[in-house]
Formats: structure tokens, C-alpha cells, sequence
């Protein structure tokens, strides 16, 4: 008599799927798994937006030199044969209109933002992409003295970071061609020492002066130039609390808990069209 087989009997008792255990056991593996892919991610983004807040300063800082060194390169000058007085590469006090409080040129400033100083040059503008124009890119017209001054504006509703701005004046026809034209965000100070000559040599500078200190503008050579500019973004970890010290300025000093990346940005030119 067939009774059975005990064998396949033992095989259907067998247990089918999962253990409690290994189902807990296999939820902790994947969820150690999904922090660590997380945490890659969260590192991997951080490290994006420092780069590109670091990208964003060294730009801007040197975006803002290069406005304020090309209007000093062309300082000074006055086409062949024009019937227009040379003009001083760099302007004094005033800028033909007004006063030195209402109409500042050359300024020696007290700190950083809207008390830092402010700088101009004079010339004849000299023919780019086939125009004339002035420093905010507005089409000027022949046989004009222009006048391009440069400042740091202070931010606002619109603008939540300060800026380099800049203005420039028509000295021929005495009017405004552009006026508070902002430039750069994220410039917070600018400082200037003019180089000048006091032995009668035109070609050599013996001293680095600010405005205040210069009595012979004929005898202003060069300009040395610095700016502050921020990362505009908040940077991750915080910066550590330091000063900035830009030529002969206070330095500046950052908020507590401030987090943006700071860099001073320096050059000299040295004018051209010195006669």
C-alpha cells in the first residue's frame, strides 16, 4: 500500500520569502545606502554654488578694473590736429559743473560704499566697434572732451548689492551725457593713489598720493587702483572674519556672520597721453 512520500512532504513544509529580520535588516542596508548618495549629492551642490560664487567674484572684480584701467589708458587724449584744449588725464576736484560737492571728480573718500573714492578721466573718446562712447556705452559725438568718472553705488530696493557706477560728462557742451549708470554689482569699495612727479620729470612717478594730497594735477602721471568686490552669493562654510585693506583706507570690515567671499583686485596704469 502507497502510503506517501515523506521526502516531498518535508519539501512543502519549507518556509517561502522573506524573513521579518531580513526584511528589516535589508530596509537599514538601503537606507544607509540613500544617506550616503544624499550626502554626495548635498556636498557635490554645495561645491557647485561655491565655485560658481567664486567664479562670479573673480569676475566682477576684474571686469571692474578693466572699465576703470581702459578710461585711464585713453586718458588724456585729444585726436591729430583737434582744435580742443588737452585736458588733465586725470580730472580734478570738479568736474566743470557745479561744485566739488554737487559735481566730484576726484575724491578722496572716508571708507568703503558711497564714502569710498571716486575717480575721472578726461579725453577725447577714441573710436570702439566703430563708435565713440562713453563709459556707460552711450554714442558720443567728434571733437568732444568727455569726462568718466567712477564711484560705488549703494544698494537699494532694486540692486540688494553695491555697485561700481559710473558718469560721464560732456565738458565741451558743459552737460550730463549719463549719469549713476550702474556697471558691476557686488564692488563695495573703491580706493585710488595718483602717481605723481615731483622733480620735473614727465616720465617718472616718485609717489603714490590721494587726492587730497595732490596740488599739481599737470604733474599726475598714474593711477593705482583698488577695488573690493563680494561673491554676491552666500558661501558654505562661512568665511572667517577678517579685514580688508585697500591702499591707504580704513580697512573694511564685514558683518558678523556675513557670508559672502571677499578680494581685493589691485592695478596701476600708467597714462599714455602725458605731454
Amino acid at each position: 500500500i502507497f502510503l506517501g512520500c515523506p521526502k516531498m512532504n518535508h519539501l512543502s513544509s519549507r518556509q517561502t520569502g522573506l524573513s521579518l529580520i531580513e526584511l528589516l535588516v535589508a530596509l537599514l542596508l538601503g537606507l544607509i545606502l540613500l544617506l550616503g548618495i544624499s550626502q554626495v549629492f548635498l556636498s557635490s551642490r554645495q561645491t557647485f554654488a561655491t565655485n560658481n560664487a567664486m567664479s562670479k567674484l573673480r569676475e566682477n572684480g576684474r571686469f571692474a578694473l578693466e572699465f576703470i584701467a581702459r578710461s585711464a589708458r585713453q586718458a588724456g587724449y585729444i585726436s591729430p590736429n583737434s582744435t580742443l584744449d588737452i585736458p588733465f588725464p586725470a580730472e580734478p576736484v570738479t568736474c566743470g559743473l557745479g561744485t566739488g560737492s554737487s559735481n566730484p571728480c576726484a575724491v578722496n573718500g572716508t571708507g568703503s560704499g558711497t564714502s569710498s573714492d571716486r575717480v575721472s578721466f578726461a579725453a577725447e573718446p577714441v573710436i570702439m566697434d566703430g563708435a565713440l562712447r562713453d563709459c556707460a556705452g552711450i554714442t558720443v559725438t567728434t571733437n568732444k572732451v568727455i569726462v568718466n568718472s567712477y564711484f560705488v553705488m549703494a544698494a537699494d530696493a532694486n540692486n540688494p548689492q553695491p555697485a561700481l557706477a559710473c558718469s560721464s560728462y560732456n565738458r565741451t557742451d558743459g552737460a550730463w551725457i549719463t549719469q549713476n549708470q550702474r556697471l558691476i554689482d557686488g564692488i563695495e569699495s573703491l580706493q585710488i593713489l595718483y602717481g605723481v612727479n615731483t622733480t620735473g620729470n614727465s616720465k617718472s612717478v616718485d609717489q603714490f598720493v590721494s587726492a587730497d594730497r595732490v596740488t599739481q594735477w599737470a604733474n599726475v602721471l598714474a593711477v593705482r587702483i583698488a577695488v573690493l568686490a563680494n561673491s554676491i552669493d552666500d558661501t558654505s562654510p562661512t568665511p572667517p572674519q577678517r579685514n580688508y585693506y585697500l591702499l591707504d583706507a580704513a580697512p573694511v570690515t564685514p558683518a558678523a556672520g556675513d557670508r559672502k567671499t571677499r578680494q581685493i583686485f589691485t592695478t596701476t596704469v600708467h597714462f599714455n597721453n602725458v605731454y
